[in-house]
């Protein structure tokens, strides 16, 4: 209670204490403030824009959506990522839009426009994949198309062999009427 009570005090007499009354004087206006308009960019909504176009199956707005994007704001870290957004959509093989080719382009093109960190290593990753994907869809064309062939050979030997039963059974058939039980000759 002891160490309470120099406390109080303490308290009382703040709150008996006449506040002291300011002091009059020039008071300097407030210097202004320069603040430059808040501009928020429009590429977080072209790119939902664009997504959405894509989910939807439009990828050729989805691809226009994002080159007016690159031209408006050409140079700028936006313009990058659009361009490597458009090699991203490219590279969806729902898009008909692209072939090989073309998608590895939009790729180079956006490391090439100045792509760093670590969006160049999902540039690089990216076309990693597509090379892969596009080989594996190259060997399975192949495997198709060999394996059609093999179907349509099978089918062709098929028919033959059907034709050449159908004739020997009809070969068959005449020699069973030539041979078969003749009727009585009547004798005069």
């Amino acid at each position: 209670m002891k160490s309470l009570a120099p406390f109080l005090l303490l308290c009382a007499a703040c709150r008996a204490a006449p506040t002291p009354e300011p002091v009059p004087g020039p008071t300097p206006a407030p210097a202004p403030v320069a603040v430059a308009p808040a501009t928020l960019s429009d590429w977080p909504i072209t790119l939902a824009n664009a997504a959405k176009a894509a989910e939807a199956g439009e990828y050729e707005r989805a691809d226009r959506l994002l080159i007016t994007h690159g031209l408006q704001h050409a140079g700028s870290p936006e313009a990058l990522d659009a361009a490597l957004w458009r090699a991203v959509l490219a590279a969806d093989p729902l898009n008909p839009r692209f072939q090989y080719s073309e998608r590895l382009g939009l790729l180079d093109a956006a490391v090439a426009a100045g792509v760093h960190g670590p969006r160049a290593t999902e540039a690089r990753v990216l076309r990693r994949l597509i090379e892969v994907a596009d080989s594996m869809s190259a060997v399975l064309g192949t495997i198709r198309s060999n394996s059609e062939q093999r179907v349509r050979a099978r089918e062709e030997e098929i028919r033959k062999l059907t034709d050449e039963l159908d004739r020997t059974t009809a070969e068959l058939e005449r020699i069973k009427k030539r041979l078969g039980p003749r009727p009585p000759v009547e004798r005069p």
